[in-house]
């Protein structure tokens, strides 16, 4: 079984939706996925009550820091491919121990100024732990005239100094990702033919590299200029 931590020291980054987003990625890639929500607001079981009414998968549980470590060794005897750590915002503790067990560490982060400035804590823990870590652009405004936002390859310049990869694929900010999780779905399962879930399934695909790489395909070194990034209009 592998772990995939979902990291924002800020609120509001949509950390919860990557999470969700991903996690039925790979359910739907046929790994066996369990979604552990440390966040107190349990904003994935809402979504999970929701998602009963049409689907029983991926699991969603509640988590705590003092169980995580247990609760990551049942999965794994029941079966499981893929624990999604969701966490809160700006909690150290919860912070450390979801990076500890984590073989991936998806850090999300907005083009803006002060997401830039929240993520410098994340990056030393993961750095710290020699851990695996990947930065998410996520809510990214759209293209303009067809050209990308400054915002964005700056943003994309500004992670890269911090010494971590950028996944080449960055989220735009779509209303089909807030109306599939209100409907307790992922964009992809709403319309699979939609920006959102191309977005989404490009994204996991890197993902999935980084978490089970190959011999032939291990994409995260692959990262080395704003010109890499595969945001759709």
């Amino acid at each position: 079984m592998r772990t995939l931590a979902v990291l924002s020291r800020k609120g509001g980054t949509g950390k919860t939706t990557v999470a969700l987003h991903m996690a039925v990625a790979a359910e739907r890639a046929g790994r066996k996925t369990l979604v552990a929500d440390l966040d107190p607001q349990r904003s994935t079981l809402e979504w999970n009550r929701e998602r009963q009414k049409f689907a029983t998968t991926p699991t969603i549980a509640e988590a705590k820091v003092g169980t995580l470590f247990t609760q990551r060794l049942s999965a794994a005897r029941d079966g499981y491919d893929l624990m999604v750590i969701d966490t809160r915002p700006s909690t150290d503790l919860e912070c450390a121990e979801a990076v500890r067990w984590a073989d991936l560490c998806l850090i999300v982060v907005r083009p803006c100024y002060f997401d830039l400035r929240a993520i410098a804590r994340t990056v030393e823990l993961v750095s710290n732990m020699n851990k695996q870590g990947l930065f998410l652009i996520n809510q990214a405004p759209s293209r303009r005239n067809g050209e990308e936002p400054k915002v964005i390859l700056d943003t994309f310049e500004a992670l890269l100094e911090m010494g971590m990869p950028v996944a080449p694929v960055g989220l735009r900010y779509r209303a089909a990702y807030q109306n599939a999780v209100r409907e307790g779905r992922a964009a992809q399962e709403i319309d699979q033919d939609s920006l959102a879930a191309y977005e989404v399934n490009a994204l996991w695909e890197h993902v999935s590299k980084a978490i089970w790489p190959t011999a032939a395909a291990t994409q995260l070194a692959e990262a080395g200029s704003a010109e890499h990034m595969a945001l759709v209009s």
